[in-house]
């Protein structure tokens, strides 16, 4: 939808047979300008919505609601994790998409997706952490002695919880041995918790 609302090159046609002699033929347009911030998805789920409402102006309501729905996690969620939400929003839709008797206002039927991309126990934003917490330890690690990074890992019951003693300051242990995440114990980004910039708003 944000493509067509600022490409001028259009690709090739095409054309979806609807049965009963009805056809639809699209121009397929090029890829300009992909959704990536909460301005970009804000004008772009505006655009679908007025699209779908012109063909079907009875789901307006229904759309509004999902709209809603969705915009309520921006403000929750750290902005440097709005792109989970950007995520979340195309599972939901390819949901529907699968199913096709699914509202997009049936908010109950979007918690297990909920938890796969916006918790961070979720199969797609636990890997992620990940990513943070080994980020966090690079930097630690280049400013010390300049040993070598450790590739392994230890297992442990205690991993995908925040390191306390990292938060405060006191944490000895480089990421690759400490049995916890080096990650805000707030909002589980890649700074200590007194560096947070939600825990000082919520103060």
């Amino acid at each position: 939808v944000l493509s067509s609302h600022y490409s001028t090159v259009i690709d090739p046609k095409q054309t979806q047979t609807l049965g009963k002699g009805f056809e639809i033929t699209l121009s397929k347009l090029t890829s300009l300008h992909k959704v990536k911030t909460y301005g970009d998805w804000s004008i772009a789920i505006d655009l679908w919505i007025e699209a779908l409402t012109f063909i079907m102006p009875w789901k307006e309501s229904e759309l509004r609601g999902f709209k809603q729905y969705l915009a309520g996690f921006f403000v929750d969620v750290h902005y440097v994790l709005h792109s989970r939400i950007i995520d979340f929003d195309k599972a939901c839709r390819l949901k529907i998409e699968g199913q096709k008797y699914l509202r997009f206002d049936a908010i109950s039927k979007f918690r297990r997706l909920e938890v796969t991309h916006l918790s961070s126990l979720g199969m797609v934003a636990y890997p992620d952490l990940q990513q943070i917490s080994g980020s966090s330890g690079e930097k630690s690690s280049g400013k010390g002695s300049g040993i070598g990074k450790r590739s392994s890992r230890p297992d442990s019951s205690g991993r995908g919880e925040p390191c306390l003693n990292w938060n405060r300051g006191a944490c000895d242990k480089s990421t690759s041995d400490c049995m916890r995440f080096h990650v805000c114990s707030k909002c589980r980004g890649g700074h200590k918790h007194g560096d947070c910039p939600v825990a000082k708003t919520s103060k």
